[in-house]
């Protein structure tokens, strides 16, 4: 009898909103894992692998131990054994089980001090995890199938892993305020509207502008266009971009539709500003240069 889903049934899907997947690397091999619409758990199930992110640095992960990797950062790693990882995705902690009091916990949370580190894997989540490789490796990809998985996943943090390891673990997703101005963060210079940042933020647009008016105390419009104005500042005074790469980055018309907008938001042309910028810079280096030959 074959374990793969009909093609007809709507519940079959090479990647669930919510599920498992099987990950194996030799020695050496690297595996990144991008910003993007989940959040995931990795569970190593054997070997030892490094990982680093803008959270922490070449942080060594040992077998039988799991970290969670936050949708707004990106996360390289690296094997350094043969390794085999059990990665669990979703969006929401809790897996809309209300057995899960998750939010009930999250007050507490300015009483955790946050660092990224590993928690070990207990006998309940070692039963899971055993569970869960039997069907990867069998082809097993019916989205009920690891829908419930997943939520038993977090039945399993509700009833054998303290508040404390679970207030540790999901901290990004607890401390709203930085999940979201994270996410904001990380994810705007990927997109060019305000509807793409909502959606690959993971909110509808009304609750988006809701939020960001709150935390940023502007609208997401107008703190997205003083960022491009930031950048685009940037790259004309501190690097050699050239300007048709600028204007193609930033999906400017053209030369002239640049120019407009650097004359209204910078007051001076794209030419004149790296010009100055160059002069500037020649200025310091000769004046450099003058202090260490009278030194």
């Amino acid at each position: 009898m074959s374990n793969q889903c009909p093609a007809t049934c709507h519940s079959y899907t090479l990647e669930p909103e919510a599920g498992f997947s099987l990950v194996r690397l030799k020695a050496g091999e690297k595996m990144e894992i991008e910003r993007g619409d989940y959040n995931c758990l990795l569970f190593l199930l054997a070997g030892n692998f490094e990982i680093s992110s803008e959270e922490r640095c070449d942080y060594v992960v040992r077998e039988g131990h799991f970290v969670f990797c936050f949708r707004a950062y990106h996360y390289e790693l690296t094997a350094l054994t043969d390794i085999e990882i059990v990665r669990a995705h979703f969006i929401a902690a809790g897996a809309a089980c209300d057995m899960i009091p998750f939010n009930s916990i999250a007050g507490k949370i300015k009483k955790i001090n946050y660092k990224f580190t590993q928690v070990a894997v207990n006998e309940p989540m070692a039963l899971l995890l055993q569970s869960v490789k039997l069907y990867l490796e069998n082809s097993m990809r019916c989205n009920h199938l690891h829908r419930a998985k997943i939520q038993e996943m977090f039945v399993i943090f509700k009833f054998f892993y303290t508040p404390q390891i679970q207030l540790r673990t999901f901290y990004n997703l607890f401390d709203r305020n930085q999940s979201f101005v994270s996410l904001v963060r990380n994810n705007a210079p990927r997109v060019k509207t305000v509807e793409e940042l909502a959606d690959i933020c993971g909110f509808s647009i009304q609750h988006f502008n809701n939020m960001f008016k709150q935390e940023f105390h502007d609208t997401p419009y107008s703190w997205m266009q003083k960022q491009r104005i930031i950048e685009i500042e940037r790259l004309l005074t501190e690097t050699n971009v050239p300007l048709k790469s600028i204007i193609k980055m930033y999906s400017f018309t053209n030369h002239g539709h640049f120019a407009l907008f650097c004359r209204k938001y910078l007051e001076k042309t794209p030419l004149k500003i790296r010009k100055e910028a160059r002069a500037k810079r020649e200025a310091q280096a000769q004046a450099q240069a003058q202090a260490s030959v009278a030194e």
